[in-house]
């Protein structure tokens, strides 16, 4: 049993969408600080200030928006049924179902249909 431990290696963590939703609003928070600071500070006598920092500010808030896009996006998976060969249609959210005309139950991995064990 200690040979099978540790003769596997451990992958380092992957960017995954919870990395993804972290960094994204790292990023656009310090993003909009930063225009903030600039606006605040040089902002007063000069243009300086609002040339650099209003666009930080709006970037703060549209750069993280744009990161996020692929958490907003759903695919529809129309694939027919591995027992019986009906037509099932249902988006990549959805974990596990019941067939329609068979009664079966459905896994949903990778946009492909399998049988539950």
């Amino acid at each position: 049993m200690a040979e099978e431990t540790t003769g596997k290696t451990k992958s380092g963590k992957t960017f995954d969408s919870a990395y993804g939703f972290s960094f994204s609003i790292a990023v656009g928070l310090a993003l909009f600080i930063a225009g903030l600071v600039i606006s605040l500070t040089l902002g007063e006598g000069t243009s300086i200030g609002l040339i650099f920092g209003i666009p930080l500010l709006v970037a703060g808030l549209v750069i993280p928006v744009f990161m996020m896009r692929d958490l907003f996006k759903t695919n529809e998976i129309k694939e027919p049924c591995p027992n019986c060969g009906a037509t099932i249609r249902t988006s990549d959210a959805t974990l596990q179902l019941r067939c329609q005309g068979c009664q079966s139950v459905i896994n949903i991995r990778d946009e492909k249909l399998f049988l539950a064990e």
